[in-house]
């Protein structure tokens, strides 16, 4: 009967044993402090800079396909090599924003009593998978990732706070690890409502934009060009739906009409767009209004590319990149030239441009970045052996300034949330080290590096400060009091080069009339258009004509019907544009001519020709 339990016990025993072993093995493996590489699944492990206090960068680099899934856990799986479909080496200024910033703080004596910033920066693309792996090594202090474990604590323990991600997906992902460690979490891309409103992302901050004065400079454009019937193209999510739906009313409100409105799907999801729809569509109008970022958009770009350029005129912002069309750089302004690109107005970051001439290669050997971003930029090949990438027949001395806008931009400003996110963290940093020294007289060699939840009450009243040259502007949880935009046209210069040249300015502020400003004298109009373009469903009715809007049609869309005899269209309207006078009516009812407008109500004297017989 014993020997029967023990039997019947022994291979509990055995099963739990095996159970211990694995799991003695993985913590193990985490202990020996070596980066977990196999030939399937290559895992970058960042770019890493030691410093007293670490800060997290997940950047987007590129965009990628190819069989992505995770590679952490007790198992490695097989990873198809990546297809790169598009190398975004813009958005490696955003990357070098963070150096420069951390640079310049660990310089700055007044900051962080003489301690350090260091940092740990990943590519995540646009893989929200990707994100969720990057943001668990930083957790850590491995890659490939091993959660729960505090493999490196030299790194892991030195973590404050987490900057990223460009697009929502990618920033949710991320903040749903980062939430569950209450780990700080500043986000660099567009302002999204839903992200603030989310209970389970409670560590992420954002730098909001007042979408209201976007609303309002597109109108106020579209208004001083008379275009009246435009096409609305957004992303197929819910911040494109809301978009839509807002614009919508603010344009029926101002007397504007949509022509269509185009979801795109995100990429690299299947293609549902109807390709014959989707070009009558647009062969219904010159202008058409585009919201989104370069991401989500990267769907209707191909679509754009794959067929005959029609010459409309885009009207965007620039989270959108119409200088660059992945898929063929060169016939950006074909497709796209002329366009005007709204950008909420910010500040150059003081110094930048200079470090920008300074970046080369040789300058960050330990950037594992940067040899496919100069390769690409300078059109030369690496060598990769062994995984170390080398370049080869590249200009040792080239620099970012002389390349095409295409592929790089000078203009620092799109870098600006990023090296603003730095400087908040490190006043957060050191707000805290002088509120310990302070209250408790700590040593200051003593000091301990604070936990990240630590920071949350510092970056909230801080409000994510930025400085500005007129003072400082809080932008965290409530309203602008006053918003400017640039607007920026899309040009060929007379040299050949290509460039964004600012041509006037919107400023927006509650309980106040708007301002809005153009020079019409400086906009180039792109390959297809010499002149304005029109954006009209129908040419206005001439006088003594009144319009009549078919059952099922858009207000904008009308047909022209004479008044009777003796009668006018009750209301008027003469407008200037472009230097030239139009008069037309406006309604769609006639009243009685010499009432309302004797001075356009000319009798008609009529003239008998009487014809004789010969």
């Amino acid at each position: 009967m014993i020997k029967s339990q023990v039997k019947n016990v022994y291979p509990i025993y055995a099963l739990i044993l095996s159970f211990l072993l694995s799991v003695t093995s993985y913590i193990m493996k985490c202990l020996e402090q070596s980066s977990i590489l196999t030939l399937n699944a290559p895992v970058s492990p960042g770019y890493y800079q030691d410093g007293d206090f670490i800060i997290g960068g997940l950047f987007s680099l590129r965009v990628t396909g190819g069989n992505v899934r995770s590679r952490f856990g007790f198992r490695d799986t097989y990873s198809m090599p990546q297809y790169v479909h598009v190398e975004l080496t813009k958005h490696y200024q955003q990357l070098l924003a963070m150096i420069f910033a951390v640079e310049e703080i660990n310089k700055n004596s007044n900051l962080l009593f003489n301690m350090s910033l260091g940092f740990h920066l990943f590519n995540v693309d646009y893989i929200e998978m990707k994100a969720v792996e990057s943001s668990l090594s930083l957790l850590s202090g491995e890659s490939p990732p091993v959660p729960n474990y505090n493999c490196r604590p030299e790194k892991r323990d030195k973590l404050v706070a987490v900057i990223g991600g460009i697009s929502i997906g990618i920033s949710t992902q991320i903040s749903r690890i980062l939430s569950l460690y209450n780990v700080p979490q500043i986000s660099y891309g567009p302002f999204d409502r839903s992200l603030r409103g989310s209970v389970q992302l409670q560590s992420v901050y954002q730098f909001p934009t007042n979408t209201a004065a976007l609303y309002q400079g597109l109108i106020q454009l579209m208004l001083h060009f008379g275009w009246v019937w435009v096409g609305l193209v957004v992303p197929d999510d819910i911040r494109g739906e809301m978009f839509l739906r807002d614009l919508t009313q603010e344009m029926n409100n101002n007397g504007l009409c949509i022509s269509f409105a185009e979801r795109i799907p995100e990429f690299p999801a299947k293609n549902t767009v109807n390709g014959q729809l989707f070009i009558e569509r647009f062969m219904t109008t010159k202008v058409s209004d585009a919201f989104g970022d370069t991401y989500s958009l990267l769907r209707f770009v191909y679509n754009i590319y794959c067929n005959t350029p029609f010459g409309n005129i885009w009207v965007t912002t620039l989270d959108w990149d119409i200088t660059t069309l992945p898929f063929e750089q060169s016939l950006s302004y074909t497709y796209f030239g002329g366009g005007l690109s709204f950008s909420f107005q910010k500040e150059e970051i003081p110094g930048f441009k200079d470090f920008l001439r300074t970046v080369q290669p040789a300058k960050y050997p330990h950037d594992i970045f940067i040899q496919d971003v100069w390769s690409t930029l300078f059109e030369c090949p690496y060598l990769d052996q062994h995984g170390i990438k080398t370049l080869s027949r590249c200009e040792q001395n080239g620099t970012l300034e002389t390349r095409t806008l295409h592929v790089w931009d000078m203009n620092t400003s799109p870098s600006y949330n990023v090296y603003a996110a730095v400087y908040v963290i490190a006043q957060a940093l050191h707000k805290e080290r002088s509120l310990r020294v302070e209250e408790e007289s700590l040593d200051k060699g003593a000091y301990v590096t604070p936990h990240p939840w630590q920071l949350h009450s510092f970056l909230q009243k801080s409000q994510l400060e930025r400085k500005r040259s007129n003072g400082k502007q809080k932008i965290q949880n409530e309203r602008i009091s006053m918003t400017k935009l640039d607007i920026f046209n899309y040009q060929s210069l007379l040299n050949g080069t290509k460039a964004q040249v600012k041509v006037g300015e919107f400023i927006f502020e509650s309980h106040k009339a708007p301002q809005f400003s153009l020079n019409d004298k400086l906009i180039k109009w792109g390959e297809h258009h010499n002149e304005t373009p029109s954006a009209v469903c129908n040419p206005s009715c001439p006088l003594g004509f009144r319009k009549t809007v078919p059952e099922g049609k858009s207000f904008c869309c009308f047909n022209c019907i004479p008044c009777p005899d003796g009668e006018i269209a009750n209301k008027s309207v003469v407008r200037i544009r472009a230097r030239a006078l139009f008069a037309f009516s406006s309604e769609t009812s006639c009243s009685s001519c010499g009432d309302l407008a004797p001075a356009l109500c000319v009798p008609v004297r009529l003239k008998l020709l009487v014809l004789l017989p010969l």
